[in-house]
């Protein structure tokens, strides 16, 4: 019975993923709501199919759950009554760095403990899914902070409750996502990928392009020669695009039909320096600011000059500022990269970098709508 109950979900799963661009999923982040001003009563959630809230966290055995994000599920559950056909993940975070919790998850009996915790959490709270998401960063490289195979343990572990979980319940298997940062190289090899695509239902991978904190002619960066919404390589050795990250992640044996594209949208403001007493030194912009699209179209109007690169990417003059930004022609390109590339679907990484207040005059959440439109396309 087990494994027959077990054989469907996975036939399901495979079938969901299976189709471009089928998965569309909007992050809630509490925090940069507080922040930006966006409120739940902005949002329209016949928007995303797939509406995600960041986060929960381990402490000492326990979850950790900030009161921004438990203040939101009562919305949620809302939502979701209202329209059943959406579904409601919950991102479980926490930071490589943290030695305590790496005890925890590297310890089998621990882990196992934990973990059933964690399962009953998600679905007492009506969520259709889980997030597992390691922040990489300080403490990759200590034996006493993390290991490649231990949170693939974690990961592995924590799908087999949820099956478990299913089949003892009979109710409908909480979905696994894991997350995948390949957006620089030093974290290459800190994913054991094969393993992750294995014991998680789908994956977010988040593969946006970076660029330096400053540029312009004293750094001999281009202003029209970088953009964070670059999705291909323009040459052999050009590392920094969408194409180049998502490839590295396939060639490591990740699946296409189990990635969704998770890309950050907050539009980037870099300030022109003069050195008017030196003119030998030469002009630099250095970034000052994120913001979402509608302060971008506030912000531009009237007074701006727009520059597109690469796949219609804007670039946004205004006086002495310079704003990198998406649009909704570039948005376009980049579900035209998703369907062509037979990916499951594409996330917004965090929904506040959208136009929630219309500034822009075209309604709320521009973005996310012409992502909708465009995967809905045959």
């Amino acid at each position: 019975m087990k494994t027959a109950i077990f054989s469907f979900f996975f036939s399901a799963l495979i079938y969901l993923s299976s189709e471009n661009c089928n998965i569309i999923m909007c992050t809630l982040h509490a925090r940069t709501m507080s922040q930006s001003g966006m409120t739940t009563a902005d949002i329209d959630p016949t928007l995303c199919p797939y509406l995600r809230i960041k986060f929960v966290e381990w402490l000492n055995d326990a979850l950790d759950v900030d009161r921004r994000v438990s203040d939101i599920y009562p919305w949620l559950w809302d939502t979701k009554a209202k329209n059943p056909s959406i579904k409601i993940v919950l991102t479980f975070y926490n930071i490589v760095g943290d030695d305590k919790f790496y005890e925890m998850y590297r310890t089998p009996e621990r882990r196992l403990k934990f973990i059933p915790l964690l399962v009953t959490y998600v679905r007492n709270n009506k969520f259709d899914g889980v997030e597992l998401d390691l922040d990489m960063g300080f403490g990759l490289r200590s034996p006493e902070r993390y290991h490649i195979d231990r949170w693939a343990d974690f990961v592995e572990d924590v799908q087999k409750a949820l099956v478990d979980e299913a089949t003892r319940s009979g109710k409908p298997k909480i979905v696994l996502f894991g997350r995948i940062d390949e957006r620089a190289e030093y974290l290459y090899p800190f994913y054991n990928v094969p393993r992750m695509y294995r014991h998680s239902d789908l994956i977010n991978l988040e593969a946006w392009a970076s660029y330096s904190q400053r540029v312009g002619p004293r750094f001999n960066i281009s202003l029209t020669s970088t953009h964070h919404c670059k999705i291909y390589k323009t040459n052999e050795n050009d590392k920094n695009c969408i194409e180049y990250y998502v490839n590295s992640v396939m060639a490591k044996g990740g699946i296409k039909e189990k990635t969704i594209l998770s890309l950050y949208l907050m539009a980037t403001f870099f300030y022109e320096y003069k050195y008017n007493l030196d003119p030998t030194i030469l002009p630099n912009y250095d970034r000052i600011q994120f913001n979402n699209y509608g302060e971008v179209c506030e912000y531009k109007k009237g007074r701006s000059n727009v520059t597109r690169v690469y796949e219609q990417c804007p670039i946004a003059m205004v006086g002495r500022n310079v704003i990198y930004y998406d649009d909704e022609i570039s948005m376009v390109e980049k579900i035209k990269y998703v369907k062509k590339n037979g990916l499951a679907g594409f996330e917004l990484l965090d929904m506040s970098a959208d136009d929630f207040s219309g500034n822009c005059g075209k309604g709320k959440f521009p973005l996310m709508r012409t992502v909708l439109e465009e995967c809905r396309k045959p």
